[in-house]
């Protein structure tokens, strides 16, 4: 294959950016307190590990510092995306990979054995490190800071208004299923939908999320929702999402995962390599863990500049 051949192949297979300009400042950070947003099309289902250590909660994690330092070759992200976890389809894979859900299933099994007390004491943990999260990547209208930064081909920077990607966790989800149901409309509908408000706060242990639909005075003392239908200028902005899959499906590979594991959760999976154990990663009944500040922080934590689907290199 000559040279230009290998160009034009490198060149087909590289996401395309459907003619739209770069942008920077699309992944939506919540703030303390109310959050008020628009929620914009189909959510998208991701199942999530934080690999990180999270000085606040004085826990290591399961990988080393190391793993996450920008000159390391082999950087990984904090927050990852499970390997057993397919988002195209938003399901489960047959074939497992991920070292993360390996050791969770390990340390589930170990504990069903009989433990000594040190031993209890740290499968617990293991366990509760490598427990995955659910979380759903929404397109949104952020209300208070609405702006994207776009990027022309000269590199010069404008604020224009645009859709910003939001991570809803399980705790502000159920709120929100609750604001479908009691509504009895689609709320993200273009024209009938409504302003929700995600409060962030903090429980006194950990950050905890709420919703609820905005309520609005119609001026004769009437209270209602607050529809938000599209105007003009939005309709042109939803005609063109976020392709979610794309931006927040990127994979990492499974031996970078164990390669920055620490010691002694490598050697586990050494001496474990062929055991079979029960897959209860996903079909676990225990009540999944809200994400916390430190890997709400760690999510997206690039700088995001994108070309229609392409994530800057």
């Amino acid at each position: 294959m000559g040279v230009l051949d290998k160009v034009r192949k490198f060149k087909s297979s590289r996401p395309k950016n459907d003619n739209r300009p770069k942008t920077r400042g699309i992944f939506h950070d919540w703030q303390d307190g109310p959050n008020e947003i628009r929620l914009v099309g189909e959510f998208v289902e991701v199942k999530t590990h934080f690999i990180a250590p999270a000085p606040k909660r004085k826990e290591r994690g399961l990988c080393q510092e190391s793993a996450f330092d920008k000159d390391n070759p082999k950087k990984i992200a904090k927050v990852i995306n499970c390997p057993d976890w397919d988002i195209a389809s938003e399901q489960v894979k047959e074939k497992k990979t991920c070292p993360v859900c390996k050791l969770f299933r390990l340390a589930d099994q170990a504990l069903k054995e009989g433990p000594d007390e040190e031993e209890k004491k740290f499968f617990e943990g293991l366990k509760s490190l490598a427990r995955y999260r659910t979380n759903l990547k929404w397109n949104i209208f952020d209300r208070e800071k609405p702006n994207v930064t776009v990027i022309d081909e000269s590199g010069s920077e404008t604020q224009q208004k645009g859709l910003k990607i939001a991570t809803i966790g399980m705790e502000a989800w159920d709120d929100i299923e609750g604001i479908f149901e009691q509504c009895g409309i689609d709320i993200t509908d273009p024209d009938k939908g409504v302003d929700i408000k995600v409060v962030k706060g903090h429980n006194g242990t950990r950050v905890a999320y709420s919703a609820q639909a905005i309520l609005e005075n119609d001026g004769e003392g009437n209270i209602g929702l607050r529809v938000t239908p599209f105007d003009k200028e939005e309709k042109e902005i939803v005609a063109q999402p976020h392709d979610l899959k794309s931006i927040c499906g990127k994979q990492t590979n499974a031996d970078d995962i164990r390669d920055g594991l620490h010691g002694n959760y490598a050697d586990l999976l050494e001496v474990n390599e062929e055991d079979e154990t029960p897959d209860t990663t996903y079909s676990s009944a225990e009540k999944e863990e809200e994400t916390e500040e430190e890997e709400a922080s760690a999510d997206d934590d690039e700088d995001d500049v994108l070309g229609g689907t392409e994530k800057k290199k």
